[in-house]
C-alpha cells in the first residue's frame, strides 16, 4: 500500500491533473532554503523526494524511484506559495505544471492546483497571473493534498 502511495506522488508531479499551461509565472524569487531536503511520506522510508538548490532560483526535484530529475521554481501569490514545474510535453515542448506548497515544521504539503477552474488556455504570462490573482482564494483552488515529513 505504501509502494502504491508513493507512486501516486510520482504520478501526481510528472503526469498529473494539475493546472498546466505554456506560459510559467514570473521566476524572481530564491529558494527557500526550508524547501531544500529529503522528504518522505509519514510512514515510508524507501521512497523519497528530494528538493535541491538548482541556481538561486531553481530547484531540482527527484522522485526516488525515477530517473527524471525536474526543475521547478516557487511564487509568492496573496500570501500562498506556488510551485512552477517544468516538464516536458508533446513533441519535446516544456510545460509549466502548478501545485501549492506549505511547509509547517518539519511537514509539506503539496496540492494540485485544480485545472477544472480555468475556462480558456492562457494567451500570455500576464493572464496567468492574472488567473492565480483572481482564483488562489477559492476553496476549490487547490486539491489532492499529499503531505511529506522531512527526513
Amino acid at each position: 500500500m505504501k509502494k502504491i502511495i508513493f507512486s501516486i506522488l510520482t504520478l501526481l508531479l510528472i503526469i498529473s491533473c494539475a493546472l498546466e499551461s505554456k506560459f510559467g509565472l514570473p521566476n524572481d524569487e530564491k529558494v527557500n532554503k526550508n524547501l531544500i531536503d529529503v522528504w518522505y511520506l509519514f510512514d515510508n522510508k524507501k521512497d523519497s523526494l528530494i528538493i535541491n538548490k538548482k541556481t538561486d532560483f531553481i530547484y531540482e526535484i527527484i522522485l526516488s524511484d525515477e530517473k527524471e530529475i525536474i526543475q521547478g521554481y516557487t511564487k509568492e501569490i496573496k500570501g500562498f506559495t506556488i510551485m512552477n514545474l517544468i516538464v516536458d510535453g508533446a513533441k519535446g515542448k516544456k510545460i509549466n505544471v502548478f501545485y501549492g506548497v506549505k511547509i509547517k515544521n518539519d511537514t509539506l504539503e503539496f496540492s494540485e492546483v485544480s485545472d477544472k477552474i480555468r475556462k480558456t488556455e492562457f494567451d500570455s504570462q500576464k493572464e496567468l497571473i492574472s488567473f492565480f490573482e483572481k482564483n488562489i482564494t477559492r476553496s476549490d483552488f487547490f486539491i489532492n493534498p499529499l503531505q511529506l515529513i522531512r527526513k
